[in-house]
C-alpha cells in the first residue's frame, strides 16, 4: 500500500515539475516576443544563413538582425563598439578559433548551460557522447560543439588521382608544388584551424616545410579558393572548413570530383558551435534561439540545406562522407576545442614567420 501511495506522488511530483518547467518556458517565449528581436552574428556561410533566418518564421515576432563574417574581424570589431558603450550581440554561430578562448578569458562570453531548458535538448541521449561531451572549453559551459566533421582538405581528384595523393602526407610531395591554395593562417580560421592539425598530427616540421618549399598560395577569401579549386587552378584547397561554397558550385555542375583528405587518420574533429555573448540586449530572444537551434527539427535542416553533420543522435549526417563514428567520440582531437589552442597560436606565430 505504502509503496503505491508513494508511486503515486512520484508521479504527481513530476507532473507538478514538467508543469512548472513548461510555464517558465512559455514565460521565457512570451519575454522574448516583447524584447522582439535578436541578434545573430555568425561565418560567411549562405546556406547556414538560410536555416538560421527561419527562426523568424517559428516566431515572428522577434526579428532578426543577421550579420556574417570572419570571426577574428567580429571580435575586434565588438570591442570597438564596447569601447563606446554599445552592447549590441545575442550570440554567434560558426566556428571558433583562438580569439574565441581569448574573448572568454576576458569574461566576454556567458555559460551555456543556464539557457538549456527544452526537454530534447537537455536529453543526453540526444546528443552523441552526451551533452557535456559538446562542450569545447575547459569548463564545459561557454562554447557548445553541435556539429561535427572529420577536419580535412579539398582535393579535385580529376586533377589529383587518388593513386597519387592517398594521405595528407602527400601535400609535401614536389609534385604538388605551387598547385596548393590555403586559407591565411597569420589569423584565426579554417587555414589556421588546418595548420595547427598538421602541427598536431605530423610536427611542426611538416607544417614549415609546406608552407616555405610548396610555394603555398595564400588566400583570404574563401569563395575565390574555392573557384580555383573547382576550376583546378589550384587543385588542392586547405582550409575552407565546413564551409558551404563547394556545394554551391557544385549544383551548378562544377567540381563535382572535389573530394575531402582528412588530416591524420579521420580521428581530428571540427565543427560549428554557438557561443552567448555576454550583456546580450535580448537575453530572452537568445535563449529561446539557442533552445530552437539545438533541436532536431532545427539540425536536420542544417543538415539537408547546409550539409552539417548534427552531433544529435536522432540526425542523419548531411555530409556523410565526413560523419564521424559515434563509438570512437571520447578519442577524437577536438580542434574547435581549447585543447587546441595553443597549437593554433603556434599555426599563427609559424605563419607570420614563413609567409612573405
Amino acid at each position: 500500500m505504502k509503496t503505491k501511495l508513494f508511486s503515486v506522488l512520484g508521479l504527481c511530483v513530476l507532473a507538478w515539475a514538467v508543469t512548472a518547467a513548461a510555464q517558465d518556458w512559455d514565460k521565457t517565449v512570451a519575454a522574448a516576443k516583447k524584447e522582439g528581436a535578436i541578434s545573430i552574428s555568425a561565418s560567411s556561410s549562405e546556406l547556414l544563413r538560410q536555416v538560421l533566418i527561419t527562426f523568424e518564421k517559428d516566431y515572428p515576432e522577434i526579428k532578426v538582425s543577421y550579420q556574417s563574417g570572419n570571426l577574428r574581424d567580429f571580435w575586434a570589431k565588438m570591442e570597438k563598439e564596447r569601447e563606446v558603450g554599445q552592447y549590441l550581440w545575442d550570440a554567434r554561430v560558426g566556428g571558433v578559433d583562438a580569439s574565441t578562448y581569448q574573448a572568454k578569458e576576458k569574461g566576454l562570453l556567458d555559460p551555456l548551460p543556464p539557457l538549456l531548458a527544452v526537454p530534447e535538448v537537455v536529453d543526453d541521449s540526444k546528443w552523441v557522447g552526451g551533452l557535456r561531451s559538446l562542450f569545447g572549453d575547459k569548463e564545459k559551459k561557454h562554447v557548445l560543439i553541435f556539429s561535427g566533421y572529420q577536419v580535412g582538405f579539398a582535393v579535385d581528384r580529376d586533377a589529383v588521382p587518388e593513386k597519387d595523393f592517398k594521405s595528407a602526407q602527400d601535400l609535401l610531395n614536389p609534385r604538388w608544388k605551387g598547385k596548393i591554395v590555403m586559407q591565411d593562417p597569420r589569423r584565426g580560421g579554417s587555414g589556421n584551424e588546418a595548420v595547427a592539425a598538421f602541427i598536431i598530427k605530423y610536427g611542426e616540421q611538416f607544417a614549415h616545410d609546406l608552407l616555405v618549399k610548396q610555394e603555398v598560395v595564400i588566400s583570404d577569401n574563401k569563395r575565390q579558393m574555392a573557384e580555383w579549386l573547382v576550376r583546378k587552378r589550384y587543385p588542392i584547397a586547405v582550409g575552407l572548413g565546413s564551409d558551404d561554397t563547394i556545394a554551391q558550385f557544385q549544383q551548378q555542375g562544377l567540381g563535382k570530383n572535389v573530394k575531402s583528405v582528412p588530416i591524420g587518420d579521420g580521428d581530428t574533429l571540427g565543427g560549428d558551435t554557438v557561443i552567448v555573448i555576454n550583456k546580450a540586449p535580448h537575453p530572452n530572444a537568445t535563449k529561446v534561439f539557442v533552445n530552437w537551434l539545438l533541436s532536431q527539427k532545427v539540425q536536420v535542416q542544417l543538415g539537408q540545406v547546409a550539409q552539417m553533420n548534427s552531433r544529435r543522435t536522432d540526425v542523419k549526417p548531411g555530409n556523410p562522407e565526413l560523419a564521424l563514428n559515434p563509438k570512437r567520440i571520447g578519442n577524437y582531437l577536438q580542434m574547435p576545442g581549447e585543447e587546441s589552442l595553443q597549437a593554433k597560436l603556434k599555426a599563427q606565430q609559424l605563419g607570420k614567420q614563413l609567409i612573405k
